[in-house]
């Protein structure tokens, strides 16, 4: 069994190198994901598949992407981590830098649960509004 701490630093390293099949793999294929807000990449989403048609479909329709800044810091124990990021929100020619807080639920080597906060989700909300 994998260790957490080291799942999630391999996470990490995919997600920092904008490797998203990488980084899916750490996915569990039943990962539900909380994303908190009210704009059109809030809510709750269950499955791997799921989250990504959502976000696909949004990022299609509105011509935009999100891309990791950094990694500010995280922390691991026997089943949970927390990092504090800062990712880019892109749509057309404006951008916009958001800080967040995810903290994962981690199940045999795989992330099963993720909780999204930002730090100011009005400001996310009407970006993709």
């Amino acid at each position: 069994m994998t260790d957490p701490p080291d799942t999630m630093r391999a996470y990490f390293d995919a997600w920092l190198r904008n490797d998203w099949d990488a980084a899916m793999a750490f996915w569990a294929d039943e990962v539900v994901h909380h994303v908190a807000g009210h704009g059109p990449l809030s809510g709750d989403f269950h499955g791997k598949q799921a989250f990504l048609d959502a976000y696909g479909a949004v990022f299609e329709r509105q011509g935009g992407t999100i891309e990791v800044v950094g990694l500010h810091d995280f922390v691991a124990g026997p089943d949970h981590a927390v990092a504090l990021v800062t990712e880019r929100a892109i749509r057309g020619d404006r951008s916009l830098d958001f800080n967040r807080v995810v903290v994962y639920h981690v199940r045999d080597g795989r992330i099963v649960e993720t909780w999204s906060y930002d730090w100011d989700p009005a400001a996310l909300d009407e970006f993709w509004s």
